[in-house]
């Protein structure tokens, strides 16, 4: 995975500021096992071309894409569901 999805990516999962934030995603994803976070100085490093960002982050990036677009979803299911009560009313 290119940094440049990745930082698009998770600039849609997180903002601007996704260093930290993904680094905290990946960690409970990591192929060595979950953890609270991985070091997101390795995420930086990443970001600034230093590191190569690993094989396993793309699946787990997907994996917090779909988590992230499916609670939307549910989300946007609520909101409607508000709104057509309100409009009932």
């Amino acid at each position: 995975m290119d940094i440049d999805h990745l930082s698009a990516a998770a600039r849609l999962l997180y903002g601007d500021d996704w260093q930290r934030p993904l680094a905290r995603g990946l960690g409970p994803l990591h192929p060595d096992g979950a953890r609270d976070s991985i070091d997101d100085r390795l995420v930086r490093r990443w970001a600034s071309g230093e590191r190569p960002v690993p094989g396993w982050v793309r699946g787990a990036v997907v994996a917090l894409l779909e988590g992230e677009a499916s609670a939307r979803e549910r989300q946007a299911i609520s909101l409607r569901a508000q709104a057509a009560a309100l409009v009932a009313r």
